[in-house]
């Protein structure tokens, strides 16, 4: 029995922290997605890059959605 509750226990604190840690990581994108908008995310090789996929990739979405309207 003592065994399980342990398990128990390591588990829901584990679960916690990593529900905490997907929070976290959320938060971020939706601020780097922000940036990357704004154009604010830096002028290197690969920010160019980012900004470049954001934008060709925020276009075809787009012309999907509207398509299928």
């Amino acid at each position: 029995m003592g065994q399980n509750k342990h398990a128990l226990q390591l588990h829901t604190r584990f679960n916690n922290l990593h529900k905490e840690h997907n929070q976290r990581v959320a938060e971020f994108h939706k601020q780097h997605t922000i940036k990357i908008a704004n154009r604010e995310n830096g002028n290197g090789l690969l920010a160019r890059w980012e900004r470049f996929i954001f934008f060709k990739g925020r276009d075809l979405i787009k012309a999907v959605k509207n398509i299928i309207k």
